[in-house]
């Protein structure tokens, strides 16, 4: 269904001549607002999934940043004041693809290093740049992978006044 999306927009922005990172853009948001409005779940669920997906895009962008500024700070600063650590941690999920996502995603995120996965006990190791405060740290591995499973689970299904 993404698929179908993508190319949608894209046709639709080449039609009216906006073929461009930004007229593709409003092509997909435009498509997007009206499958939202049509009654059928499976256009639903797909909405659904690229909202949620928007949103976690956002929400990690910004985990990010606010990690490259706090490496950053830690770099500048005159008296360097780092625990560098490896956290174990136990992961709510057992599917081994979003283990591999979850690892991913902490290793693009600065400071952070996924380093192993033992599946007999689902625990992920983690290299943290500073971690000294360790609940800090595996509050945020813990947000990352909350938010990650509520946009790749599956959606709700649809009531049936929206078939």
């Amino acid at each position: 269904m993404l698929v179908l999306h993508l190319a949608l927009s894209v046709a639709a922005a080449a039609y009216f001549g906006l073929l461009h990172g930004a007229g593709i853009l409003l092509a997909f948001i435009a498509l997007h607002l009206l499958l939202r409005l049509l009654p059928i779940a499976r256009s639903r669920r797909h909405t659904v999934w690229v909202e949620r997906g928007s949103l976690f895009s956002l929400w990690f962008i910004g985990q990010v940043l606010l990690a490259s500024v706090q490496v950053a700070r830690l770099v500048l600063a005159r008296r360097v004041q780092v625990e560098p650590a490896i956290v174990a941690l136990r992961l709510q999920t057992r599917d081994e693809r979003m283990v591999t996502l979850i690892g991913g995603l902490l290793t693009l995120t600065p400071g952070t290093l996924a380093l192993d996965y033992r599946a007999e006990d689902d625990t992920l190791f983690i290299h943290a740049l500073d971690a000294r405060h360790e609940d800090e740290v595996t509050g945020m591995i813990r947000e990352l992978e909350r938010r990650l499973l509520h946009w790749l689970r599956p959606a709700p299904e649809a009531s049936n006044h929206d078939r």
